[in-house]
């Protein structure tokens, strides 16, 4: 008898790894339709998650692109999961489609900048405006033979009754960056340990991290839309992971 163990594959969970894409994606192509002859244009641009997972954009007013949703804000994103050995077309992708209108919103501002530093470069500058995908429409591809059926309400954070959450956010983030480098290397499933993780965003559903151009997320079993409940659930998460 053979005793060698065989791997197990992880059961394939559709909506949980399109959640967890549209949080950690760093930069994605946006298509929009040319103004002048209505044929499709892809441009590569900084995305940022809103509070319910809505990608964010930073988008000059003198960009093409721009210039194109201002005339018809129809729009459709293609976010990958990180690069790496192996086809990449066997990594996951999301592709979500839907308005995409101004969003001058202070929060939402200063989630993008938490997510891409080195925006604040240019931020300030007057042709410079926050803009933010409504989404529509979903397509999902987590690999050969994974492709699944989702509705933008799959892969949307639900914000009902978290208006205290998003208030705090700041502060709960402040509370997070004050623990040890590795607990935050643990939450953000980090084994090595090396990189200098931050918290950079909340929601009900989890945690965002970054270090340096390298994203992770912490997810919630079970959706936390207070202060406290948030607070539970990350010590929980944590919890979790230093036991694996």
């Amino acid at each position: 008898m053979n005793a060698a163990r065989t791997a197990i594959a992880p059961p394939f969970d559709a909506r949980s790894q399109a959640k967890s894409l549209l949080r950690i994606a760093r930069t994605g192509a946006l298509a929009t339709l040319d103004r002048a002859s209505g044929a499709p244009l892809t441009t590569l641009v900084a995305v940022a998650s809103d509070y319910d997972g809505s990608p964010l954009f930073l988008l000059s007013t003198l960009s093409q692109h721009t210039k194109n949703l201002l005339a018809d804000p129809r729009g459709s994103l293609l976010l990958t999961g990180p690069s790496g050995r192996g086809d990449p077309l066997n990594r996951p992708r999301l592709t979500i489609g839907g308005k995409v209108v101004a969003h001058p919103e202070p929060g939402a501002r200063a989630r993008f900048l938490a997510r891409n530093p080195k925006a604040k470069l240019y931020a300030s500058f007057a042709d410079f405006s926050l803009f933010r995908a409504e989404i529509s429409a979903v397509h999902f591809n987590g690999g050969f033979g994974r492709a699944a059926p989702l509705a933008a309400a799959d892969i949307l954070t639900d914000l009902t009754g978290a208006g205290e959450l998003i208030e705090a956010e700041a502060a709960l983030l402040v509370e997070v960056n004050a623990g040890a480098a590795a607990a935050m290397a643990a939450m953000a499933g980090d084994k090595t340990a090396r990189r200098r993780w931050r918290a950079i965003g909340l929601d009900p559903d989890g945690l965002d991290l970054a270090a340096g151009a390298h994203a992770a997320r912490t997810s919630f079993a079970a959706p936390a839309a207070t202060p406290q409940a948030w607070r539970d659930a990350i010590d929980a998460s944590f919890g979790k992971q230093a036991a694996g």
